[in-house]
C-alpha cells in the first residue's frame, strides 16, 4: 500500500466509524422515539374512534327511546318501583311474573332494605336518590329454563344486578311444587342473590 494513501484511508475509517456511531447514538434513538410516538398516535386514534362510535350509539339510542315514548314508560317504572308501602307487593308481582314466564317454580322470594312508610320528612328535599334493595330467590326447575330467566332479566327495563348464584340438586321430599305439580327428577335448585335500584 502506498504510504501516501494511508492518511486518506485512516480518515475514511474514522469517518465511517463516526457515521456509524452518529447513527447508533443519535439517529436510531430518535427513530425508536418516532416509532413509539406513531404507536401512541395510533392508539389515541383508535380510542377516539371508539369513543366517537360510543357517543354516536348513545345518541342514536336516545333518539330511538324518544321515538318510543321512553319518558312515559320510565314514569310508569318509577311509579311502580319507588321505595314505599307498595314496593314489596309490586316487586313480588313483577318477579313472580318473570319466573313464571321462564318456566321455573318460585319457592321463595325475599326483599330487604325497603322503607314501607308513607311518612314525608319535612324540610328534606326529594332529590330522587337511588338506593339498592337486596333481593333473593329460591327457584326450582330445568337449567335451560334458568338460563331463560337470566335472559329475561337482561332484557328488562329494571336493572337487576346478580351478585351470586348457587346451584344444587333438589332435596328428597321436594317432588311437588306449591301448585301440586310433580317436578321432574332432573330439576335443580337455584338460589339467586342480587340487588335492584329503587328511588327514594
Amino acid at each position: 500500500m502506498n504510504n501516501n494513501n494511508l492518511p486518506y484511508l485512516t480518515i475514511s475509517i474514522v469517518l465511517i466509524v463516526a457515521s456509524i456511531a452518529f447513527f447508533y447514538f443519535l439517529v436510531l434513538p430518535q427513530f425508536e422515539k418516532m416509532s413509539a410516538l406513531d404507536k401512541e398516535i395510533s392508539d389515541l386514534e383508535f380510542k377516539l374512534e371508539n369513543t366517537t362510535n360510543y357517543f354516536n350509539d348513545v345518541s342514536y339510542n336516545a333518539e330511538k327511546l324518544a321515538e318510543l315514548g321512553w319518558d312515559n314508560v320510565s314514569k310508569k317504572i318509577d311509579a311502580n318501583f319507588m321505595d314505599g308501602p307498595f314496593f314489596i307487593h309490586n316487586m313480588e308481582a313483577y318477579f313472580n311474573k318473570l319466573v313464571v314466564r321462564s318456566g321455573l317454580y318460585l319457592n321463595s322470594l325475599s326483599i330487604e332494605g325497603v322503607e314501607e312508610s308513607f311518612e314525608v320528612k319535612e324540610g328534606v328535599e326529594d332529590k330522587g336518590t337511588i338506593s339498592e334493595i337486596n333481593i333473593s330467590f329460591d327457584l326450582t326447575g330445568d337449567y335451560n329454563y334458568f338460563l331463560n330467566l337470566l335472559d329475561i332479566f337482561d332484557r328488562q327495563a329494571l336493572v337487576i344486578k346478580i351478585n351470586s348464584i348457587e346451584i344444587g340438586s333438589v332435596n328428597q321430599g321436594e317432588g311437588y311444587s306449591e301448585q301440586g305439580d310433580i317436578m321432574d327428577s332432573s330439576y335443580l335448585n337455584f338460589k339467586v342473590e342480587g340487588t335492584i335500584p329503587s328511588k327514594k
